[in-house]
C-alpha cells in the first residue's frame, strides 16, 4: 500500500471537512460555442466519479479544469479545499503535487528508462534525496506489479505495460487525487481489465479520490460492481453502493445524470437507457 506523507497535511485538513472535488455552476465556451453550461457536482474522499458522455461533451475538459490547465468563464472549481479557478500559477503548481494524472496514450518519455520516467515528477516537483526517490519509484512499480521492468526502456514494453508505468509515475508523488483520461483506450479487453483492477485497488487501498473518463461501459460496470479484496489480493463482486463509485453523464453541456451504479443501471430516463445500451 502506498502511504501518504506529511507534505499533504495542510491540503488534507482543508479538504477533510467537505468534498475533495467540487464544481459549482461551471460555464465554458470556445469561439462562442458553449461546451459546459452550468456543470455542478462533487466527489468525496475515496470516491471514483466516472465521467460519461458522447464525444466532445466536455469530459476531458473537466480534468483540465480540475488541474487548473483551463479556467472556467464563470463558476468555480475546488480541489482539496483550494479554489483552483482563482489560484495564481505558483499556488497551482504546489496543488498539482497532490494530483496524479494518467493520459490515454501514457505519455512516457521514450529516451528515459522506466525508473527515470517514474522518478521524473519527483525530481521536478519535490526536494527529495536520491534514496527516497528510489524507494518511491520501486514502491510505485511494485504497486502496479512491474518492479522487474525498472531498467527497461518504453520501446521494450507492451501497450498495457506502458499504461501501468504511467499509473506508477502518477502514484510516485503519493497523490490524494487521481485523474484518468480514458486509461484503457486502445487496449485489448484482458489488458483493460488489468488496468481497471489497479484503479480499483488504488481506490480501495489508498482512499484516493478520482475522476475517470471512459468510453468503455464495461469499465464503468467493473468499477461499480467490484471492490479490492485486500486479504485475498484480488477483485471480488460487491453491491454498487459498496463500490465507492458514482457516475456523471454529460449531455449538451449539462449534467444529465449524477448518481451511483444502482441508480444508473435502474434509471427510467430514456436518454440514460439509450446511452447505456
Amino acid at each position: 500500500m502506498l502511504s501518504s506523507t506529511s507534505g499533504h497535511d495542510s491540503l488534507e485538513s482543508a479538504g477533510a471537512a467537505g468534498p475533495v472535488l467540487r464544481f459549482e455552476n461551471v460555464h465554458l465556451a470556445f469561439d462562442g460555442l458553449a461546451v459546459l453550461r452550468g456543470v455542478s457536482f462533487i466527489a468525496r474522499r475515496g470516491e471514483t466519479k466516472v465521467l460519461l458522455g458522447e464525444a466532445a461533451s466536455g469530459k476531458t475538459l473537466l480534468l483540465k479544469l480540475a488541474l487548473g490547465l483551463q479556467r472556467p468563464d464563470s463558476g468555480a472549481v475546488w480541489v482539496l479545499g483550494q479554489p483552483v479557478s482563482d489560484l495564481p500559477e505558483s499556488r497551482l503548481f504546489a496543488l498539482r503535487r497532490h494530483i496524479g494524472m494518467v493520459f490515454q496514450e501514457s505519455a512516457l518519455f521514450d529516451s528515459l528508462s522506466v525508473r527515470e520516467n517514474v522518478a521524473y515528477r519527483l525530481r521536478e516537483e519535490h526536494e527529495l534525496t536520491e534514496d527516497t526517490i528510489e524507494q518511491r519509484v520501486r514502491r510505485a512499480l511494485s504497486f502496479v506489479e512491474l518492479e522487474e521492468a525498472i531498467d527497461k526502456m518504453p520501446g521494450e514494453l507492451s501497450g498495457g505495460m506502458k499504461r501501468r508505468v504511467a499509473i506508477a509515475r502518477a502514484l510516485s508523488s503519493e497523490p490524494e487525487v487521481m485523474l484518468y483520461d480514458s486509461p484503457t483506450g486502445g487496449l485489448d479487453p484482458i489488458t483493460s481489465t488489468t488496468i481497471m483492477e489497479l484503479i480499483i485497488k488504488l481506490r480501495d487501498e489508498n482512499n484516493v479520490t478520482s475522476l475517470l473518463v471512459t468510453h468503455r461501459l464495461q469499465d464503468a460496470y467493473l468499477l461499480a460492481t467490484h471492490v479490492w479484496d485486500t486479504q485475498n489480493r484480488r477483485l471480488r463482486a460487491a453491491a454498487p453502493e459498496r463500490s465507492h463509485t458514482s457516475f456523471l453523464l454529460l449531455r449538451e453541456g449539462k449534467v444529465w445524470f449524477d448518481g451511483d451504479g444502482h441508480q444508473l443501471m435502474n434509471s427510467g430516463d430514456d436518454y440514460v437507457k439509450t446511452f447505456m445500451e
